[in-house]
């Protein structure tokens, strides 16, 4: 069902950043210390053009989603849309717009990462064509406290 003609997508601005910070919160995604406001002004300067929103025609924001690009990989993180206005297509139109300005800069391949249990996401990452990948291992090293998810 795709019910988004009310919906606008725009570049994140940090007075959106209360309503951003929330609406990732109902999205049950897991907060780190990259997620507060200093953080997220560094990433703003890092991917300008990068980290969206969906706006009503009334201004308020619905959802979300950054983007991250390091010169040889698109990366996808905080896809989030608010639980009321979920199944509307929200979250396809700030995909579309996400990897239409992921190929302008050259990427060839955008990558993510889904916590386990998160079967909503698989799902709706799977319909557009994302795979998950078996032929390596994702490695991390937490280099601030939180940084990372609790082991299981």
């Amino acid at each position: 069902m795709d019910q988004h003609d009310d919906i606008a997508i725009a570049e994140f601005t940090m007075d959106d950043y209360p309503v951003v910070h929330v609406l990732w919160q109902r999205g049950d995604l897991w907060m780190r210390p990259s997620d507060g406001p200093e953080a997220t002004i560094l990433k703003l300067t890092r991917d300008p053009g990068l980290f969206l929103v969906a706006r009503t025609g009334d201004g308020r924001v619905v959802g979300t989603v950054m983007g991250g690009w390091d010169g040889r990989r698109a990366y996808v993180y905080h896809l989030a849309v608010a639980p009321e206005r979920r199944r509307q297509g929200i979250a396809d139109a700030l995909m579309d717009e996400l990897e239409e300005r992921f190929r302008g800069l050259g990427a060839v391949k955008a990558k993510l990462q889904i916590l386990v249990e998160n079967e909503t996401s698989k799902a709706f990452f799977a319909q557009r064509g994302y795979l998950l990948e078996t032929d390596c291992e994702p490695w991390g090293k937490e280099l601030v406290a939180g940084g990372a998810p609790p082991t299981r």
